[in-house]
């Protein structure tokens, strides 16, 4: 049994709009969501539906794709600016609150107002073989500065520095021209991310034996090899 924990991030681009959802200076933190889900309940989706964006439509083809491999179990949540850490099938409502837009002090005022940092650590230390971090600076900062370093399980992310269990991959245009010069398809820089983790389980699903390749996953330096090598880096 292989248990991923991939964590993505809210976007602009949704689902649905409503001419009153709320900004980040009208929404309260996750407790607020329930006023907002009775408040516009014709413009709700789960959280996995609700963000449309590049980064967000890959994530999910590949924690879908991932689902098909028989001994993988993944869980799937997404670091919101609006309402705090979000379960892929919560009910969100359309809002427009985020990161990265945001200065750095306010990305830190408003995750300690949501207690992001004890969130995601509470959630990954549920006995995952891997993380995937598709989230960018801000979002990253989000959780905390000293999260990352707390983690003892091999993660992948894409910002920050390499250690014993942290893989960073650099989300850059270089990268993003180097695989699109292999012929995979890449939504941009910022859509990297989620094409990264789709480009890697597409791969091993056209392998004989997906359940023995994606075991090697738990070693993050295989997968640092192979992103090298699938995307012409080496």
């Amino acid at each position: 049994m292989l248990r991923v924990l991939v964590v993505g991030s809210c976007g602009k681009k949704k689902l649905y709009n409503d001419n009153d959802q709320p900004t980040c200076h009208t929404i309260d933190g996750k407790h607020d969501i329930s006023f907002w889900r009775r408040k516009l309940p014709e413009s709700c989706a789960p959280a996995r539906d609700m963000y449309i964006g590049p980064q967000q439509t890959e994530l999910v083809k590949a924690v879908d794709l991932l689902r098909t491999i028989a001994g993988v179990e993944v869980h799937f949540i997404i670091v919101s600016a609006g309402f705090g850490i979000l379960n892929e099938q919560d009910l969100v409502p359309p809002y427009d609150c985020s990161f990265s837009t945001m200065p750095m002090a306010e990305v830190r005022k408003r995750s300690q107002e949501q207690q992001l940092q004890a969130s995601i650590l509470n959630q990954t230390t549920k006995g995952f073989d891997l993380i995937y971090f598709a989230l960018g600076k801000r979002y990253l900062a989000a959780l905390g500065k000293d999260t990352l370093s707390e983690l003892q399980t091999p993660t992948i992310v894409f910002h920050g520095k390499e250690s014993d269990n942290l893989v960073r991959f650099p989300c850059s245009s270089q990268t993003v021209k180097a695989f699109s010069k292999q012929g995979h398809k890449i939504h941009g820089v910022v859509g990297f991310k989620g094409d990264l983790l789709r480009i890697l389980v597409t791969n091993i699903l056209h392998k004989p034996a997906p359940s023995d390749e994606i075991a090697k996953w738990k070693d993050p330096y295989h997968l640092k090899r192979m992103v090298n090598v699938m995307g012409g880096l080496t």
